[in-house]
């Protein structure tokens, strides 16, 4: 009877352990509540990807949180997750990183000087990023009696390493300049596929081609 007793405390003491682990490991992330709904009735969507996405957050901690569910407002440039019980949360610590989507939708960012999250879309002896900034305007359309909230997007593009970033122009002229030493093969590759760097994925094409010369 002992002996059995002694094997119940043991069994209780382990079951207690695997739950404080559990419940540990289920906040190990934390996260700040976000409540309000200050994004009714606007025209656009103020994040990156509409739906919930499967990513990865690296925090200033060096400490990786990955499979999450993330969202990333493009307002207030702002990385947001879902807990357990479909709550939408904000980071406490601060972001250095973070992935979000999956394969060719796979969108990597990581946190400039300035603090704003920056997407690199091409990696190599030239890395280009982008700045995507939206901003909500009111407007009011003709013979309406109401406001219309509009969500307006404001891409830039650099070039650099995250610390020092540069902009650039995606037009011809700039893009030339910015790849001069190779710039006839460049010129040449772009009449030939008649790409025009104005284009985003005519911009990435460029400068990939660029890096493998």
């Amino acid at each position: 009877m002992k002996q059995f007793k002694k094997l119940l405390i043991v069994v209780g003491f382990a079951c207690g352990s695997a739950n404080a682990q559990i419940a540990v490991s289920g906040d190990a992330i934390g996260g700040t509540p976000m409540t309000g709904q200050a994004y009714m009735n606007v025209k656009g969507s103020p994040y990156l990807l509409e739906n919930w996405e499967k990513g990865s957050v690296t925090v200033a901690s060096g400490k990786k949180f990955e499979n999450l569910d993330l969202k990333f407002d493009q307002v207030i440039n702002q990385v947001i997750f879902q807990d357990a019980d479909g709550g939408m949360k904000a980071f406490t610590q601060p972001i250095i990183s973070f992935t979000i989507g999956k394969d060719a939708n796979e969108h990597v960012f990581q946190r400039g000087a300035d603090g704003v999250f920056y997407e690199k879309l091409v990696t190599g002896k030239v890395t280009l990023w982008k700045k995507n900034h939206k901003t909500i305007i009111d407007e009011k359309p003709y013979g309406s009696a109401t406001m219309q909230r509009n969500v307006l997007n404001n891409n830039t593009y650099y070039v650099g390493e995250i610390a020092q970033l540069t902009k650039i122009k995606n037009d011809k002229k700039s893009v030339l300049e910015l790849l001069s030493d190779k710039a006839e093969d460049i010129e040449e590759y772009m009449k030939k596929h008649k790409l025009n760097p104005r284009t985003e994925s005519d911009l990435v094409r460029l400068v990939m081609y660029y890096n493998g010369l």
